[in-house]
């Protein structure tokens, strides 16, 4: 998804969601003022400003996580990403999201190109990310990127052997967070067989796609044809993907 379709999207939602927040408001405003008694006018007041302000604080602070998970995913901007990260675990009181942060900082480590510590993170909350089938998908893929990264070629097997068996389970209980089409052409890349690789990743949706998870494609696919000697079209989506991917590790050793 583009940008601007992301942004249009993203603004008809909050736009709907204001509307439903001053619609409650009013109606507790009628409540009151057409309630007579003194004690009751004071219990949809009390009642009223409880629950707009949790249901405000929660706003604010989604807002912050969405432009933290924006700046990660579209903008790729690392520095960015890791300071709104810092506001929200320093504002979120109730640490209503520190299982969305255990998720972002695999991520934030991975494109880091800090392979060993994302790894370690990832074991230090394993039983986090085991309690469920989505959360064990992200933990096993993130391990093959690490893996491959560090070109510990038996342990990117270990990871996608993971990721296969979880093919097999229904789909209606997992959502898609990552194609197949790539896991195959990650497996077939450090196989060396580099014409499959480029077979696989063609068959990714692009447009299904936010600018960091292209840029992990794009460096694929580049250095699967330098292997090929195709050393122009491979530069060109290396330089692609250098220019995309902003402050991303991947793309600092283009």
């Amino acid at each position: 998804m583009n940008s601007f379709v992301w942004k249009s999207v993203y603004f008809v939602k909050k736009g709907l969601l204001w509307i439903a927040y001053l619609l409650f408001a009013v109606y507790i405003g009628y409540l009151i003022y057409t309630t007579q008694e003194l004690g009751t006018k004071l219990l949809f007041g009390s009642l009223g400003c409880i629950v707009l302000s949790i249901t405000l604080l929660f706003e604010y602070l989604k807002n912050i996580y969405e432009k933290m998970i924006y700046a990660l995913t579209v903008d790729c901007d690392l520095k960015r990403a890791d300071e709104l990260k810092m506001i929200l675990q320093k504002k979120d009181l109730f640490n209503g999201f520190k299982q969305s942060i255990i998720i972002f900082d695999s991520l934030l480590l991975l494109d880091e190109g800090k392979y060993d510590i994302c790894l370690e993170h990832l074991y230090k909350n394993q039983l986090f990310f085991h309690s469920t089938l989505d959360y064990l998908f992200i933990y096993y893929h993130t391990q093959m990127h690490c893996y491959s990264f560090l070109n510990d070629e038996k342990n990117v097997k270990i990871a996608i052997e993971h990721l296969s068996k979880l093919k097999n389970v229904k789909k209606k209980q997992m959502r898609g967070l990552f194609s197949w089409h790539e896991i195959a052409g990650i497996s077939y890349f450090h196989q060396n067989r580099n014409k499959k690789c480029l077979s696989e990743l063609e068959l990714i949706d692009k447009n299904r796609l936010n600018n960091r998870e292209l840029t992990y494609l794009l460096y694929l696919k580049g250095q699967c044809l330098l292997r090929l000697n195709e050393t122009s079209e491979g530069y060109r989506l290396l330089k692609e993907a250098k220019e995309l991917g902003n402050t991303l590790a991947v793309t600092q050793v283009i």
